[in-house]
């Protein structure tokens, strides 16, 4: 009798080790499954992240080559205006900043 007990607390010690070894076996497989798809995850948000960066990058580009523009034609047009003014007014301007900056305005 006590063999036969003796051998049911063996048998029941090996189940439970057995399905231990199973649990442990399940949830090294979730891990790896969670790890896995926490991989992908980071590497869908990094490449949405890159792409973002280049639109902005590309966006900031193109603003700043529309804003140099407009100064460059406001430049331009500023130039040709000066250039129409006759010497009579160039002069007139000249004087009269001369007059100011002169020490005593002599």
């Amino acid at each position: 009798m006590e063999d036969d007990i003796l051998s049911k607390i063996v048998e029941v010690e090996k189940e439970i080790q057995e399905r231990t070894e199973i649990e442990k076996n399940k949830a090294h497989e979730w891990l790896e499954k969670v790890k896995k798809d926490a991989e992908k995850e980071l590497i869908t948000v990094e490449k949405e992240l890159n792409e973002s960066l280049n639109q902005e990058l590309q966006d900031a580009k193109q603003h700043a080559e529309k804003k140099a523009s407009e100064i460059l034609l406001d430049a331009q047009a500023k130039a040709e205006r000066l250039e129409k003014l006759s010497d009579e007014i160039l002069k007139t301007v000249i004087l009269k900043h001369i007059i100011t900056i002169l020490p005593y305005g002599s």
